[in-house]
């Protein structure tokens, strides 16, 4: 096994004095709980950008979202993100540091949707509550003051996955997207990657943890097997958007990101990838204490800025 980073070694020092309970020891409330009070270790957040709460309808009713505007922007390039959390928990307030940095350090207009949770919402629930959203903020882009020519889908974790599943679905009459962003994304929910055994014990994400998640959102082994559920299964990549990820070392779904970026890279469209070395699942979720999360959240947002300024 590779080695840990210095700051991961103590940041997992610190953390194992208060060791969380595994994900099916406690409620699912207080695991989501849990879960919020991660947020602390993002460190301050930046108040450099416009924040407005929103409701966007879906199919099953309607999501909560949140909308981050750069300041002195009138219209310009927008990211749908989505959060992660193992479809079980995250927020709009958990992930709200990082789409701050998403907007600030790329000039990006974001769009934060709080997607629908499982266990007591299924697949494919967040699937659709991410395509629905999307599609809404398309409809909307002017209201929105979003260039709906450039717009981009984003997502770490399980979001990740989420956010692939979109930009694959807006191939066949979606709105169109410039960009997809991944971040240590979950992309094969049969967990076939050799990166899951050799990273089963974590840090952060374990192989039971992540188990456990499909567990809750896919109990249906068929279903995983689907390209919708497992990106990875898509034997046509062709004409999905352009594609920046960042990925850490460390982690059981390592592989998903490598296996991803190359079947893009092979079906001829432009992927932009960043491994870092010594890194644990959701690292850039850690930038508190961990340089390496705050360099990969620039390099992240910066570079889909890039794809979206495009010509």
């Amino acid at each position: 096994m590779s080695p840990l980073h210095p700051q991961v070694r103590h940041l997992v020092a610190t953390l194992a004095t208060r060791p969380p309970a595994a994900p099916w020891e406690v409620p699912i409330t207080a695991y989501r709980e849990a879960g919020e009070r991660l947020a602390a270790l993002a460190g301050p957040p930046d108040d450099g950008c416009a924040v407005t709460d929103l409701t966007i309808p879906v199919r099953r009713g309607s999501v909560d979202a949140r909308r981050y505007r750069p300041p002195g922007q009138t219209v310009g390039p927008a990211v749908l993100y989505l959060h992660g959390g193992g479809f079980v928990r995250g927020s709009l307030d958990s992930h709200d540091r990082l789409c701050r940095a998403l907007c600030v350090r790329g000039g990006l207009g974001v769009v934060a949707v709080a997607y629908r949770l499982a266990p007591e919402n299924r697949f494919p629930a967040a699937h659709d509550d991410a395509l629905d959203a999307l599609r809404w903020v398309s409809e909307h882009a002017g209201e929105l003051s979003i260039d709906v020519t450039a717009l981009a889908v984003a997502g770490d974790s399980s979001g990740g996955m989420l956010a692939a599943a979109t930009a694959l679905a807006t191939r066949s009459g979606g709105p169109p997207l410039k960009a997809q962003g991944l971040v240590c994304p979950a992309l094969d929910a049969t967990m076939s990657s050799g990166s899951v055994d050799r990273y089963h014990a974590g840090p952060i994400l374990t192989r039971e943890a992540l188990a456990w998640s499909y567990d809750q959102y896919i109990p249906d082994t068929d279903d995983r097997r689907s390209a919708r559920a497992s990106p990875l299964f898509e034997e046509n990549l062709a004409d999905a958007p352009p594609a920046i990820i960042i990925s850490a070392q460390i982690d059981p779904v390592a592989d998903d990101a490598r296996r991803y970026a190359a079947a893009l890279a092979a079906a001829g469209v432009a992927v932009d990838t960043h491994e870092y070395a010594g890194m644990p699942h959701s690292f850039v979720l850690l930038t508190g204490m961990l340089e390496d999360g705050d360099h990969a959240l620039t390099t992240f947002a910066t570079g889909l800025a890039e794809l979206l300024n495009s010509g």
